[in-house]
């Protein structure tokens, strides 16, 4: 298992590359609001089957995925927030 944090304004996202049952890597994601919007801290996406469970080859590129993902859950979140 491979695991990255990467802040982002107000939100934190927890990457990571699991190693799949037969081989190579899934992906998974968790964000987090950490500030802002005066409320305690949230989950506000989580998915440990990022994209279906599709395997990746390396693990770091399961990463890019789950931190793309993270990435547009936070842009979406912030979309509808507007």
């Amino acid at each position: 298992m491979n695991l990255q944090e990467r802040e982002v304004g107000d939100f934190r996202i927890y990457a990571g590359a699991l190693d799949a049952v037969r081989g190579g890597y899934t992906a998974a994601v968790e964000v987090h609001r950490v500030r802002g919007a005066d409320q305690p801290p949230e989950v506000v996406f989580s998915s440990d089957r990022v994209s279906g469970g599709h395997r990746f080859e390396a693990p770091a590129a399961a990463l890019r995925h789950a931190l793309d993902i993270g990435h547009q859950a936070i842009r979406l979140r912030e979309a509808v927030a507007s």
